[in-house]
């Protein structure tokens, strides 16, 4: 029988969800590690909001609510949230007065976007956003280099806590730079937002097709297609190698960019060492990143050991992200990111199975003739914030181990009428087998 559930809307198995619920709670306790405040917008926003920025692009994504059979025509001026960007723009306009600048916040809440779902891209996903919104022309570089930390700390805390020996790599770029190039190749606007689209592609089609593309559909010199490619294929570890970056183009604004990277790079240096932490980072001139309203530092990560698998985590820098909802508040500035949580939570799945289906670490056996005592012995448990089950009814012994057992639950308390008389309980260790006798005066 197929599947009754839509296509693209994922559901996990009870030992899943578990994963899902711990991957989640290290996301968010790093998060606050890092000193970020949580916030929680609502699902739906009204279109206006969410077409603010790209409309004709975004509506593609769009789920609509209809209300058709509660009548409610005014649910047709809402949309389910496609990022939680958007949303937090509005956020910060509805309650700056009671927000502290620059504010730092994070958010993890499923996004619907409507695309041809495949594996690892959903219709349903969760995005686990941290930002940094300021009010004023300040740059604060700083915060795009603690974005990064945070998230490169984050990704290796998923990583450890999952036992999977990757590490993640952080390619960094940065907007004016790449607009700044584009606009010395290139003077037309159209054109240079296809070279932007092509490179945007160029690991899937290849260096062959990426030539022949500029060439031929885009009628870009052999010369000037030689040092796109040339452009883009630039990666490096060394901060001093931003000088090297400085020959591709001349222009003031793309000599900005550069600087503005070498800032960045040097904050998360320093941060890096200062703090101890073990993610890998390079200049990836190729990273372009899609969304318009990214306007400095960009950033994309990958597993070093997987990199088919894609990006797990992106973002940058971005400017006047209010002003598209309200041009007379555009002076907001901010860097912000987010981690890709399903896409990291198919590769686990597919190489971690996972027997645990309760967060319980102990179930107490049914005995009828001895079930008071039992409870009150569970609620000592209780007192100590100790997880458990309790057997429902007094099955064969048999069969309550093997409920534990199914369920990947670690120990089995046994207080039967034999152990009540002795004054103790037991504790079986269902991995080893082990017993040991806990007095009940402990």
């Amino acid at each position: 029988m197929a599947e009754l559930r839509p296509s693209g809307f994922p559901e996990y198995s009870p030992s899943q969800q578990l994963i899902f619920d711990q991957l989640k709670e290290t996301i968010e306790q790093s998060y606050q590690q890092f000193w970020y405040t949580h916030i929680h917008t609502p699902a739906v926003e009204r279109n206006d909001v969410l077409l603010s920025k790209n409309g004709e692009e975004t509506w593609k994504q769009i789920f609509g609510l209809y209300g058709i059979a509660q009548g409610a025509q005014d649910l047709k001026e809402y949309g389910l949230h496609f990022d939680l960007t958007v949303p937090f723009a509005r956020y910060t306009l509805d309650w700056e007065h009671q927000l502290t600048f620059p504010f730092k916040r994070y958010q993890i809440q499923p996004v619907w976007r409507g695309e041809r779902a495949q594996k690892g891209r959903y219709r349903e996903f969760f995005q686990c956003d941290i930002d940094v919104i300021w009010k004023g022309e300040k740059d604060y570089f700083y915060y795009d280099a603690e974005i990064i930390a945070t998230l490169g700390s984050t990704l290796n805390k998923i990583l450890k806590s999952c036992e999977l020996q990757d590490t993640a790599v952080f390619h960094i770029n940065n907007k004016k730079l790449v607009k700044a190039f584009l606009a010395e190749v290139s003077q037309d606007e159209e054109q240079m937002q296809q070279i932007s689209t092509l490179i945007d592609k160029y690991k899937k089609i290849g260096t062959e097709n990426f030539i022949a593309t500029l060439i031929e559909d885009l009628n870009i010199s052999a010369e000037t297609s030689e040092k796109i490619l040339n452009f883009i294929s630039f990666q490096s570890e060394k901060i001093e190698d931003c000088d090297q970056i400085l020959g591709f183009a001349d222009s003031e604004a793309f000599k900005e960019g550069v600087e503005e990277l070498r800032t960045v790079l040097t904050f998360l240096k320093q941060i890096k060492e200062a703090m101890h932490l073990d993610f890998e980072w390079k200049i990836d001139l190729q990273i372009i990143r899609g969304l318009d309203y990214y306007t400095g530092t960009i950033f994309e990560a990958v597993l070093k050991n997987d990199e088919k698998l894609g990006s797990i985590c992106g973002g940058g820098r971005y400017a006047n992200l209010t002003g598209y909802i309200d041009p007379k508040r555009s002076d907001y500035c901010g860097v912000g990111g987010s981690i890709g949580i399903s896409r990291l939570l198919g590769k686990i799945f597919d190489l971690k199975e996972e027997k645990k289906q309760t967060v319980a670490d102990y179930l107490f056996l049914h005995f009828e003739e001895n079930f008071e005592a039992i409870l009150k012995l569970a609620g000592t448990f209780a007192e100590k914030n100790q997880t458990f089950e309790i057997f429902p009814t007094a099955e064969k012994l048999g069969k309550q181990f093997a409920y534990a057992d199914k369920k990947g639950i670690p120990y089995v308390v046994i207080y039967g009428q034999g152990e009540k008389e002795a004054g103790i309980y037991k504790i079986k260790n269902m991995q080893t087998g082990e017993e040991k006798s806990v007095s009940l005066l402990e």
